[in-house]
């Protein structure tokens, strides 16, 4: 046994103080009741019984001191147990394992739910800096914070993620001073490959990380990135360590994706920039923010400006930056529909990122536009298998199967990303559209019912089989409701000229495609392959519309 590991986790988890504690808090309960007991006439068997008690309690108390902590939060699980020193019995030297590696959420110790964010960002920081480690896989964000606040075994994660070692740890932020401890886990055998505990200053956050990162580059026998042992894998993106938490909760609530915590985002990053006007970062959340916000919650005229404007300037300020680069391709793309300069925007993208599972998405998002829908597919699924387990890459897989007509492999593909998160509301909505191209007409009107409680627009597509089902009608009141709502309410014309074309409105479903022409938005370059859009096919002004959008 490593003696000094030991005690040093023996001293983490407090025992020793509980220990004491209780020895003193038992000696007095034993000592009261040897004084007290006679003067009352109890039996002197009582006295006997709590001394029994109170030496049955003491292993107790040790077994829930070494699994719990009393935080202000309440009781909290303690953090995963560390170790100073790599442990002698590892089944396989770390020269011939696997090169991979999932970082789960650091725990958040601090007993202030306010610093989730930090405990959330450290987590992503360092994840980031190991993606620039060659011959390293990284289990993607979305698919490691997966596994946020749950009780999960390390060897199902590695079998869910593809990780051979898992990274884990804990956050405790009081003021300025921070403890951070973290450990990297081999998959395999369950044993400690290292582990560390760091007792900080905030300034000293970026040092951290990039000590974390070093450490575990060492742990698995890797080379870094300059092949330099002086190489930082973590460079400082601002000297400013407040802009830097201000940055970091934007991430935390850009994360959230509800128009609310987006819009709190947006107020964040500016606030850093406050901090350090040159923050590239802080521009880039700036684009991602107004990007998620586009169509579905702000116009496009209103949003995708602004996202343009705060990627150039990103990039600007860090011409390498992945991010930035993502965004404005997006922007190019959905927005500006100039498909030739998003395809370019979107491979330097991941090219200055090959491990960016974003970027890969936008570039799989924009490449139907010029008719090359099965790359789309190709590059979807590049994405997915970079974070395999996110319901966003998983629906869209979903959604380039509808567009080519592969309707079986899109239902399995729905239903797959349904079980990642039941709360995504465009699951339901592709889900719909595949069961309309099977015409298992029941079935795609419940998927879009289902997609109606996460996003409004999505009622327009309940028309559809409404129509098939006999109940025109009904589909034809609803669509005069939300005609009336679009009066005060952003709603996709596109959306709006779908549902009025299943109810035979031609004329007034291209008047509704032509406003979405000239509100750009972004569902208009899907125009050329989204099947929903298969009853004004037939129609001649149709073809002159997607001539507009420039589609191939």
């Amino acid at each position: 046994m490593d003696i000094k590991a030991f005690a040093a986790e023996l001293k983490e988890r407090k025992i020793i103080r509980f220990s004491l504690l209780y020895l003193l808090v038992g000696w007095g309960i034993i000592q009261a009741a040897a004084t007290i007991f006679p003067a009352l006439n109890i039996p002197p068997w009582a006295l006997s019984l709590v001394i029994v008690l109170v030496a049955l309690g003491f292993p107790i108390g040790l077994m829930l001191s070494w699994s719990f902590d009393i935080t202000s939060r309440g009781v909290t699980r303690s953090p995963p147990a560390r170790s100073t020193r790599q442990p002698r019995s590892v089944a396989r030297d770390p020269a011939d394992r696997p090169k991979s590696i999932a970082v789960l959420p650091f725990v958040n110790m601090s007993g202030d739910e306010e610093n989730e964010y930090f405990s959330d960002g450290m987590t992503e920081e360092i994840l980031n800096a190991l993606v620039k480690v060659p011959g390293l896989q990284v289990a993607s964000r979305t698919s490691s914070f997966a596994f946020k606040g749950k009780e999960i075994d390390i060897r199902e994660v590695g079998e869910r993620l593809a990780a051979a070692s898992v990274l884990e740890g804990s956050v405790r932020k009081a003021g300025t001073r921070l403890r951070i401890t973290a450990q990297l886990v081999d998959v395999d055998t369950g044993f400690h490959l290292w582990s560390e505990v760091y007792d900080r200053e905030l300034a000293d956050v970026f040092a951290i990380q990039d000590e974390i990162a070093r450490a575990i580059v060492d742990a698995l026998k890797l080379q870094f990135a300059d092949a330099s042992p002086e190489g930082s894998l973590v460079t400082a993106a601002t000297a400013n360590v407040d802009a830097y938490t201000k940055y970091l909760k934007g991430r935390f609530f850009f994360n959230k994706l509800s128009e609310v915590d987006l819009r709190r985002s947006l107020e964040l990053y500016q606030s850093a920039l406050d901090v350090d006007p040159n923050y590239a970062h802080a521009y880039a959340g700036i684009a991602d923010s107004w990007m998620n916000l586009a169509d579905d919650w702000v116009s496009p005229h209103d949003a995708y400006p602004k996202a343009r404007t705060a990627a150039r300037r990103a990039l600007e300020l860090n011409s390498e930056l992945a991010e930035a680069h993502t965004a404005l391709g997006k922007v190019l793309g959905w927005y500006d529909w100039d498909f030739n300069a998003a395809e370019l925007a979107l491979r330097r993208a991941v090219a200055a990122n090959p491990k960016y599972a974003d970027a890969h998405w936008g570039l799989g998002s924009v490449l139907p536009a010029n008719g090359r829908l099965e790359e789309g597919l190709s590059a979807m699924q590049e994405a997915l298998a970079l974070d395999p387990l996110s319901a966003l890459f998983s629906g869209w897989v979903a959604r380039m199967l509808v567009y080519l007509r592969r309707y079986d492999e899109a239902i399995a593909q729905c239903h797959h990303a349904g079980e990642l998160d039941v709360h995504y509301p465009r699951v339901y909505l592709w889900l719909g559209h595949a069961y309309m191209g099977k015409k298992q007409y029941e079935k795609a009107l419940a998927a879009y019912q289902k997609s109606v409680h996460g996003i409004g627009y999505h009622n327009t597509f309940v028309a559809q089989p409404l129509v098939k089902l006999g109940r025109r009608d009904e589909a034809a009141k609803m669509l005069q409701e939300i005609e009336h709502d679009a009066e005060r309410l952003y709603i996709r014309n596109e959306a709006l000229a779908a549902g009025l074309a299943a109810v035979g409105e031609m004329d007034k479903a291209l008047m509704y495609l032509g406003r979405a022409v000239n509100a750009r938005s972004a569902g208009m370059i899907y125009l050329n392959v989204d099947p929903v859009y298969d009853a004004l096919r037939a129609d001649p002004r149709f073809a002159g519309v997607v001539a507009q959008v420039g589609l191939r």
